[in-house]
């Protein structure tokens, strides 16, 4: 029995050791697990000195990226000759003719902005050769327009364009009429146009069209030479004073479409429409055709102008000074340019423009310019 109590006290203690241990073993802190981390750094680091060369070259690179130049110069002459025989018959004038053009445009790109800016001018002059016998020769003015734009837009998509534009039209020199009296001069007549609208562009490079349609669109028509507007006043009214004119008289267009209710200046509020197209053909480019096609139409004047005839002549004391109303046909100016080279610095040139405006003239006016001469392009792509 004794040795029972031995053996069971020898075994309880046993067990306590035991247990003992394992809860010091699974209590204890385990040790530290030893992991590793990546610290390289992988990105590209700039070099900490870049020479001048390389900065000038990097924005010289992104300048031109971002930005599409051409400059075009030609100045070109044409001459005709006549015998007496010749003149006694059909009555031609021997005579010189000069004109000169320049043609600048500008894109600006970054990233969905895009800034359309463009120049053009023309200028000729011809010289009469008259014998003694039939007067004196003299220099008339054949072609005289400045014009500048500017386009800007945000992309919409590959097709589409959003913005707007502003263009302004005139003239450089004093123009005359057979009888020697100033008919035109610098900003007399003078064009303004602003347009918000959308543009197609087409993205096929062989098919370069682009479509503007502006539902909101203002034209502006300056006339600010007092000889110019003195010179139509009479064409129109001789010599009745303005005073007595009538109501619809003083509303009736007689310089460029200006009434003398305008004063120096009209405005007209409407909708425009305008197609361009420039296409270089050939490798070397000798074959180049630009056109464009602008329209207006100013229903918001008509319907302005309706409302104000018909509150004048509802009103009995204005029975016998009506003012009558005419509507408004839509303006449309269509100019094409066929530039062919012959060689680097020497081209031909046939320029065509149809215009009608009916508050200036109630017929379609036309001209048509061939010249041969010399030539210089720029352009930096």
């Amino acid at each position: 029995m004794k040795r029972f109590f031995t053996l069971f006290a020898i075994s309880t203690f046993a067990c306590i050791a035991v247990a003992s241990a394992q809860a010091t073993v699974e209590s204890a802190t385990p040790q530290e697990q030893v992991t590793f981390a990546n610290e390289i750094k992988t990105e590209k680091q700039a070099p900490a000195f870049q020479s001048e060369a390389q900065l000038k070259a990097e924005k010289a690179a992104l300048r031109k990226e971002r930005n599409t130049i051409e400059f075009n110069a030609t100045l070109n002459a044409s001459l005709s000759h006549f015998n007496g025989h010749w003149r006694k018959v059909n009555g031609n004038t021997n005579s010189l003719n000069g004109v000169g053009n320049i043609l600048f445009t500008h894109q600006f790109k970054k990233g969905k902005f895009v800034l359309d800016n463009k120049i053009t001018g023309k200028l000729g002059y011809t010289y009469n050769f008259l014998p003694e016998s039939e007067g004196t020769s003299a220099v008339t003015k054949s072609q005289d327009e400045w014009f500048i734009s500017s386009a800007p837009a945000y992309t919409l998509s590959k097709d589409w364009n959003v913005g707007g534009s502003i263009s302004l039209r005139s003239q450089f020199a004093n123009g005359y009429n057979g009888d020697g009296n100033r008919t035109s001069t610098g900003f007399a007549p003078a064009y303004l146009t602003l347009a918000a609208g959308f543009t197609y562009v087409c993205p096929n490079k062989k098919f370069p069209i682009k479509i503007n349609v502006s539902p909101i669109s203002m034209n502006a028509t300056y006339v600010t030479s007092d000889k110019v507007r003195a010179f139509f006043y009479n064409e129109k009214f001789g010599t009745k004073a303005e005073s007595d004119l009538t109501k619809d008289e003083q509303n009736t267009p007689y310089a460029y479409g200006l009434t003398l209710q305008n004063g120096v200046q009209r405005y007209e509020g409407g909708s425009s429409i305008q197609i361009d197209f420039d296409k270089t053909f050939g490798e070397k480019g000798v074959f180049r055709y630009r056109t464009t096609l602008y329209s207006f139409y100013g229903w918001i004047n008509q319907a302005s102008q309706k409302s104000a005839s018909k509150r004048w002549n509802s009103n009995p004391a204005n029975a016998g000074n009506l003012l009558n109303f005419e509507s408004i046909a839509p303006t449309v100016r269509w100019e094409n340019t066929i530039d062919i080279k012959a060689t680097k610095y020497f081209s031909t040139q046939l320029y065509f423009q149809l215009y009608y405006n009916k508050a200036q003239n109630k017929s379609v006016q036309t001209q048509t310019v061939l010249g041969v001469g010399l030539a210089y392009t720029f352009k930096n792509k």
